[in-house]
């Protein structure tokens, strides 16, 4: 599953009672796992987040099914921000839009979204997209293919090698 496609999904807890939306997952990319789900539960005016972890997870489908119930749920909201549970950079929308650069420093592309096992907690690819808006395309990458990140993400990777991993 696209990590772009499970932030938004409906939260159950154990009683199946709806609780709030997934928001954004945080990651440790060199290990490839998701560390926290971030969920938010209130309205617009009174927005609380809690965070879960894989121990946390009964089940994902078309909903995140939690082992928690209520009052679970309750002993764990305890943020008003994001950014207060885990440092910047570790979140999905960090990496969204980072510029990825070959070894020898070419430009080639950005990262456009993540594949993730919902089940394993784990980070499998990260998708690159590459060209313009008229010749889109598309690679995969895994974290074996990455030297560092930073303010822009560096691959193992020469031209040629990112060349043959592109897909229409």
């Amino acid at each position: 599953m696209k990590a772009s496609e499970f932030i938004g999904m409906k939260v159950l807890d154990k009683q199946a009672h709806e609780v709030g939306k997934v928001v954004e997952i945080a990651f440790e990319l060199k290990k490839c796992m998701v560390d926290k789900i971030f969920i938010s539960v209130g309205g617009a005016l009174n927005k609380k987040y809690f965070a879960i972890d894989e121990d946390d997870l009964y089940g994902i489908g078309d909903y995140v099914q939690l082992k928690l119930d209520k009052d679970g749920i309750e002993q764990k909201i305890h943020m008003d921000k994001l950014n207060d549970f885990t440092p910047k950079g570790n979140h999905f929308k960090d990496i969204v839009g980072k510029v990825v650069l070959t070894q020898e420093g070419l430009e080639i592309g950005k990262i456009s979204d993540m594949i993730i096992d919902t089940k394993g907690c784990l980070i499998h690819n990260i998708i690159i997209t590459t060209g313009n808006a008229f010749s889109k395309k598309h690679l995969m990458i895994s974290d074996d293919d990455i030297i560092s990140i930073g303010d822009y993400m560096i691959l193992k990777l020469t031209k040629e090698d990112v060349e043959a991993k592109i897909i229409d």
